[in-house]
Protein backbone atom coordinates (compact mmCIF):
# COMPACT_ATOMS: atom_id res chain seq x y z
CA UNK A 1 0.00 0.00 0.00
CA UNK A 2 2.61 1.87 1.14
CA UNK A 3 4.54 1.22 -2.16
CA UNK A 4 1.33 2.13 -4.38
CA UNK A 5 0.75 5.42 -2.10
CA UNK A 6 4.71 7.09 -2.79
CA UNK A 7 3.81 5.71 -6.82
CA UNK A 8 0.93 8.26 -6.99
CA UNK A 9 2.88 10.83 -5.43
CA UNK A 10 5.38 10.07 -8.18
CA UNK A 11 2.37 10.08 -10.45
CA UNK A 12 1.10 13.66 -9.49
CA UNK A 13 4.49 15.28 -9.24
CA UNK A 14 5.23 14.31 -12.88
CA UNK A 15 1.74 15.47 -14.61
CA UNK A 16 2.42 19.35 -12.43
CA UNK A 17 5.56 19.22 -14.16
CA UNK A 18 4.78 18.24 -17.20
CA UNK A 19 1.79 20.92 -16.81
CA UNK A 20 4.24 23.83 -16.57
CA UNK A 21 6.32 25.82 -18.75
CA UNK A 22 7.71 28.23 -16.67
CA UNK A 23 11.08 29.47 -16.33
CA UNK A 24 13.70 30.94 -18.35
CA UNK A 25 13.23 29.96 -22.30
CA UNK A 26 16.07 30.52 -25.22
CA UNK A 27 15.06 31.97 -28.22
CA UNK A 28 17.05 32.23 -31.61
CA UNK A 29 16.49 34.28 -34.56
CA UNK A 30 14.52 33.33 -37.65
CA UNK A 31 17.97 34.30 -40.39
CA UNK A 32 18.09 32.83 -43.41
CA UNK A 33 21.26 30.25 -44.01
CA UNK A 34 21.83 32.35 -47.13
CA UNK A 35 22.21 35.78 -44.95
CA UNK A 36 24.86 37.80 -46.79
CA UNK A 37 24.76 40.60 -49.29
CA UNK A 38 22.60 43.48 -49.30
CA UNK A 39 19.48 43.43 -48.01
CA UNK A 40 16.30 43.50 -50.15
CA UNK A 41 15.38 47.18 -48.65
CA UNK A 42 15.55 50.56 -50.74
CA UNK A 43 18.47 52.43 -49.21
CA UNK A 44 19.20 56.38 -50.40
CA UNK A 45 16.48 56.40 -52.91
CA UNK A 46 14.42 59.43 -53.08
CA UNK A 47 10.69 58.95 -53.78
CA UNK A 48 10.97 55.07 -52.79
CA UNK A 49 9.38 54.02 -49.81
CA UNK A 50 9.64 50.51 -48.06
CA UNK A 51 7.45 48.52 -44.97
CA UNK A 52 11.01 47.04 -43.43
CA UNK A 53 9.29 43.44 -43.76
CA UNK A 54 11.20 41.48 -46.41
CA UNK A 55 9.65 39.24 -48.56
CA UNK A 56 7.05 41.51 -49.21
CA UNK A 57 5.40 43.01 -52.20
CA UNK A 58 7.30 46.23 -52.18
CA UNK A 59 10.87 45.12 -51.79
CA UNK A 60 13.47 47.02 -53.63
CA UNK A 61 15.66 44.01 -55.43
CA UNK A 62 18.34 44.08 -58.25
CA UNK A 63 21.65 42.13 -58.89
CA UNK A 64 23.51 43.67 -56.20
CA UNK A 65 20.09 42.29 -53.72
CA UNK A 66 20.09 39.07 -51.91
CA UNK A 67 15.97 38.41 -52.01
CA UNK A 68 17.25 35.35 -49.32
CA UNK A 69 18.63 37.26 -45.94
CA UNK A 70 17.09 37.83 -43.27
CA UNK A 71 13.91 38.07 -40.91
CA UNK A 72 15.13 39.69 -38.24
CA UNK A 73 16.73 42.69 -38.76
CA UNK A 74 17.72 46.11 -37.62
CA UNK A 75 17.51 49.10 -39.38
CA UNK A 76 19.30 52.80 -38.72
CA UNK A 77 18.38 55.98 -39.98
CA UNK A 78 21.08 58.59 -38.96
CA UNK A 79 19.23 61.78 -39.73
CA UNK A 80 16.37 60.59 -37.74
CA UNK A 81 13.86 61.16 -40.41
CA UNK A 82 10.67 59.13 -40.63
CA UNK A 83 8.39 59.56 -43.61
CA UNK A 84 6.67 57.42 -46.24
CA UNK A 85 8.96 58.71 -48.94
CA UNK A 86 12.94 58.82 -48.26
CA UNK A 87 13.90 62.26 -49.00
CA UNK A 88 16.81 62.97 -51.01
CA UNK A 89 20.03 63.14 -48.99
CA UNK A 90 18.34 59.92 -46.45
CA UNK A 91 20.43 56.91 -45.72
CA UNK A 92 19.22 54.08 -44.27
CA UNK A 93 21.70 51.21 -42.93
CA UNK A 94 19.42 47.96 -42.63
CA UNK A 95 21.39 45.10 -40.37
CA UNK A 96 20.17 41.59 -40.68
CA UNK A 97 20.52 40.42 -37.02
CA UNK A 98 21.10 36.52 -35.75
CA UNK A 99 21.48 35.57 -31.79
CA UNK A 100 19.79 34.43 -28.84
CA UNK A 101 17.47 36.25 -26.36
CA UNK A 102 15.99 34.43 -23.30
CA UNK A 103 12.81 35.14 -21.43
CA UNK A 104 11.90 34.01 -17.68
CA UNK A 105 8.18 33.25 -18.40
CA UNK A 106 5.21 30.53 -18.12
CA UNK A 107 4.33 29.89 -21.75
CA UNK A 108 1.29 28.21 -20.38
CA UNK A 109 -0.06 30.63 -18.14
CA UNK A 110 1.62 33.89 -19.07
CA UNK A 111 1.76 36.99 -16.27
CA UNK A 112 5.57 38.90 -15.77
CA UNK A 113 8.29 38.47 -18.30
CA UNK A 114 11.75 38.52 -17.11
CA UNK A 115 14.79 39.68 -20.14
CA UNK A 116 17.87 37.51 -18.98
CA UNK A 117 19.80 37.57 -22.01
CA UNK A 118 20.07 39.01 -25.61
CA UNK A 119 23.07 38.82 -27.93
CA UNK A 120 22.73 39.90 -31.57
CA UNK A 121 24.86 40.46 -34.18
CA UNK A 122 24.08 42.22 -36.96
CA UNK A 123 25.19 41.64 -40.49
CA UNK A 124 25.93 45.12 -42.36
CA UNK A 125 27.68 44.32 -45.72
CA UNK A 126 30.91 42.45 -46.76
CA UNK A 127 34.24 42.90 -45.35
CA UNK A 128 32.27 45.40 -42.24
CA UNK A 129 32.58 44.14 -38.46
CA UNK A 130 29.61 42.42 -37.29
CA UNK A 131 27.20 45.22 -35.30
CA UNK A 132 27.04 43.88 -31.48
CA UNK A 133 23.38 44.70 -29.83
CA UNK A 134 23.64 43.42 -26.04
CA UNK A 135 21.57 43.84 -22.89
CA UNK A 136 22.57 46.08 -20.05
CA UNK A 137 22.38 44.96 -17.14
CA UNK A 138 23.26 46.42 -13.52
CA UNK A 139 26.71 47.22 -12.86
CA UNK A 140 27.80 46.61 -16.77
CA UNK A 141 30.13 49.33 -17.94
CA UNK A 142 27.31 50.90 -20.29
CA UNK A 143 25.56 51.43 -16.61
CA UNK A 144 28.57 53.81 -15.44
CA UNK A 145 26.52 57.10 -16.13
CA UNK A 146 28.56 57.69 -19.19
CA UNK A 147 26.67 56.34 -21.50
CA UNK A 148 23.47 58.08 -20.83
CA UNK A 149 20.69 56.91 -18.10
CA UNK A 150 20.74 53.42 -19.06
CA UNK A 151 20.54 51.32 -15.34
CA UNK A 152 20.07 47.82 -16.57
CA UNK A 153 16.57 47.99 -15.18
CA UNK A 154 13.62 46.92 -15.71
CA UNK A 155 14.52 44.35 -17.96
CA UNK A 156 11.40 42.57 -18.31
CA UNK A 157 6.80 43.12 -19.09
CA UNK A 158 4.10 40.75 -19.64
CA UNK A 159 3.12 38.34 -21.49
CA UNK A 160 -0.81 37.00 -22.21
CA UNK A 161 -1.02 33.43 -23.21
CA UNK A 162 -4.41 33.78 -24.89
CA UNK A 163 -5.63 33.93 -28.18
CA UNK A 164 -8.06 36.46 -27.25
CA UNK A 165 -5.64 38.94 -26.30
CA UNK A 166 -3.67 38.52 -29.04
CA UNK A 167 -0.43 36.65 -27.18
CA UNK A 168 0.61 39.93 -26.39
CA UNK A 169 4.22 40.93 -25.42
CA UNK A 170 5.27 44.26 -24.13
CA UNK A 171 8.54 44.59 -22.79
CA UNK A 172 11.04 47.41 -21.50
CA UNK A 173 14.78 46.90 -21.45
CA UNK A 174 17.96 48.65 -21.72
CA UNK A 175 20.41 47.98 -24.41
CA UNK A 176 23.89 48.52 -26.11
CA UNK A 177 24.61 48.59 -29.43
CA UNK A 178 28.52 48.16 -30.82
CA UNK A 179 28.74 49.25 -34.06
CA UNK A 180 31.15 49.13 -37.12
CA UNK A 181 32.00 52.52 -37.63
CA UNK A 182 33.29 53.38 -34.66
CA UNK A 183 35.45 50.02 -34.69
CA UNK A 184 34.91 46.95 -32.92
CA UNK A 185 34.58 46.01 -29.04
CA UNK A 186 33.44 49.91 -28.17
CA UNK A 187 29.92 51.24 -26.64
CA UNK A 188 28.36 53.28 -29.53
CA UNK A 189 24.75 53.57 -28.60
CA UNK A 190 22.83 53.36 -25.55
CA UNK A 191 19.19 52.80 -25.43
CA UNK A 192 17.29 53.50 -22.17
CA UNK A 193 13.51 51.62 -20.94
CA UNK A 194 13.75 50.55 -24.47
CA UNK A 195 10.04 49.10 -25.94
CA UNK A 196 9.24 45.92 -27.53
CA UNK A 197 5.59 45.33 -28.41
CA UNK A 198 4.34 41.86 -30.63
CA UNK A 199 3.27 38.59 -29.63
CA UNK A 200 4.07 34.97 -28.33
CA UNK A 201 1.77 32.50 -30.05
CA UNK A 202 2.09 28.78 -30.15
CA UNK A 203 3.69 27.41 -33.50
CA UNK A 204 0.44 24.80 -33.52
CA UNK A 205 -1.77 28.06 -33.63
CA UNK A 206 0.29 29.42 -37.31
CA UNK A 207 -3.10 27.84 -38.99
CA UNK A 208 -5.50 30.07 -40.65
CA UNK A 209 -7.97 29.62 -37.98
CA UNK A 210 -5.13 30.38 -35.39
CA UNK A 211 -4.65 33.76 -37.27
CA UNK A 212 -8.07 34.63 -37.15
CA UNK A 213 -8.84 33.78 -33.59
CA UNK A 214 -5.69 36.11 -32.14
CA UNK A 215 -6.32 39.39 -35.04
CA UNK A 216 -2.59 39.46 -35.23
CA UNK A 217 -0.71 42.98 -36.36
CA UNK A 218 2.34 44.55 -36.75
CA UNK A 219 2.55 46.63 -33.61
CA UNK A 220 4.22 49.90 -35.65
CA UNK A 221 2.90 49.49 -38.45
CA UNK A 222 5.81 48.83 -40.76
CA UNK A 223 3.70 46.56 -42.75
CA UNK A 224 1.37 49.16 -44.61
CA UNK A 225 -1.70 46.73 -45.30
CA UNK A 226 -5.00 44.98 -43.01
CA UNK A 227 -4.44 42.83 -40.27
CA UNK A 228 -5.64 40.50 -42.79
CA UNK A 229 -3.13 41.15 -45.00
CA UNK A 230 0.08 40.62 -42.04
CA UNK A 231 -1.58 37.25 -41.08
CA UNK A 232 -1.10 35.85 -44.83
CA UNK A 233 2.07 37.65 -44.31
CA UNK A 234 3.55 34.98 -41.80
CA UNK A 235 1.57 32.16 -42.91
CA UNK A 236 2.99 32.09 -46.34
CA UNK A 237 6.52 33.62 -45.50
CA UNK A 238 6.80 33.02 -41.59
CA UNK A 239 5.38 29.83 -40.95
CA UNK A 240 6.89 28.07 -43.51
CA UNK A 241 10.34 28.82 -42.77
CA UNK A 242 10.28 27.88 -38.90
CA UNK A 243 12.53 24.30 -38.32
CA UNK A 244 9.94 21.66 -37.65
CA UNK A 245 11.19 21.75 -33.84
CA UNK A 246 10.14 25.58 -33.07
CA UNK A 247 7.34 24.99 -30.38
CA UNK A 248 6.47 29.06 -30.25
CA UNK A 249 6.86 32.07 -32.59
CA UNK A 250 8.06 35.31 -31.12
CA UNK A 251 7.20 38.37 -33.17
CA UNK A 252 8.60 42.06 -31.67
CA UNK A 253 9.26 45.57 -32.89
CA UNK A 254 10.91 48.18 -31.45
CA UNK A 255 11.64 51.71 -32.67
CA UNK A 256 13.29 54.35 -30.72
CA UNK A 257 16.26 57.90 -30.72
CA UNK A 258 19.10 56.34 -28.55
CA UNK A 259 19.69 57.92 -25.53
CA UNK A 260 23.43 58.81 -26.08
CA UNK A 261 25.54 58.25 -28.82
CA UNK A 262 29.13 58.12 -29.60
CA UNK A 263 30.17 61.13 -31.44
CA UNK A 264 32.71 59.29 -33.31
CA UNK A 265 29.95 56.89 -34.56
CA UNK A 266 28.69 59.98 -36.74
CA UNK A 267 25.00 59.25 -35.54
CA UNK A 268 23.34 61.59 -32.90
CA UNK A 269 20.23 61.20 -30.62
CA UNK A 270 18.56 62.62 -33.24
CA UNK A 271 18.77 59.28 -35.19
CA UNK A 272 16.36 56.55 -35.29
CA UNK A 273 16.86 52.56 -34.33
CA UNK A 274 14.41 49.91 -34.78
CA UNK A 275 14.02 46.59 -35.52
CA UNK A 276 11.83 43.58 -36.02
CA UNK A 277 12.77 40.46 -34.61
CA UNK A 278 11.21 37.01 -35.52
CA UNK A 279 12.55 34.42 -33.25
CA UNK A 280 11.44 30.60 -32.29
CA UNK A 281 11.91 28.52 -29.13
CA UNK A 282 12.02 24.47 -29.03
CA UNK A 283 10.84 24.46 -25.71
CA UNK A 284 6.94 22.08 -25.73
CA UNK A 285 3.45 23.66 -25.71
CA UNK A 286 1.83 22.86 -22.05
CA UNK A 287 -0.23 20.21 -23.70
CA UNK A 288 2.81 18.15 -25.15
CA UNK A 289 4.38 18.43 -22.23
CA UNK A 290 1.18 17.09 -20.36
CA UNK A 291 0.99 14.00 -22.79
CA UNK A 292 4.49 13.32 -22.57
CA UNK A 293 4.31 13.39 -18.22
CA UNK A 294 1.28 10.70 -18.38
CA UNK A 295 3.25 8.45 -20.35
CA UNK A 296 6.13 8.58 -18.17
CA UNK A 297 3.50 8.31 -15.31
CA UNK A 298 1.72 4.95 -16.63
CA UNK A 299 5.19 3.62 -17.65
CA UNK A 300 5.98 3.79 -13.64
CA UNK A 301 2.83 2.61 -12.82
CA UNK A 302 3.01 -0.66 -14.58
CA UNK A 303 6.31 -1.08 -13.34
CA UNK A 304 5.83 -1.04 -9.91
CA UNK A 305 1.87 -2.56 -10.35
CA UNK A 306 2.89 -6.26 -10.89
CA UNK A 307 5.08 -6.37 -8.26
CA UNK A 308 2.06 -4.97 -5.64
CA UNK A 309 -0.20 -7.11 -7.33
CA UNK A 310 1.85 -9.75 -6.12
CA UNK A 311 2.64 -9.23 -2.37
CA UNK A 312 -1.29 -9.13 -1.93
CA UNK A 313 -1.74 -12.50 -3.55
Amino acid sequence: MRRCAAVLAVLGGLVLAGSSSAGPVDFTLLTHAANTGILPQPRALTGVSGDHLLHTADDITGATFNPDACFSFNFMNPVGILLPDYPEGYAESLHSMTGLLTLDLDLSAGGAVGIDALAFGGYVAPGKPIAQQRLVLPGDPAADGNHGPVDGSPNGGTYTASAAAGWALAALFDWSYDTPYAGAGTIDMTFDNYAWTGFIIPAGELTPAGMAAAALDDPLGFYPGTSEDFEAWMLAEVAPRLPAEARYLLFAQGEAHPDWTDPKMGMTTDGVIGETILAYTTVPEPATLVLTALGMACAVWRRVRRPAAREVA
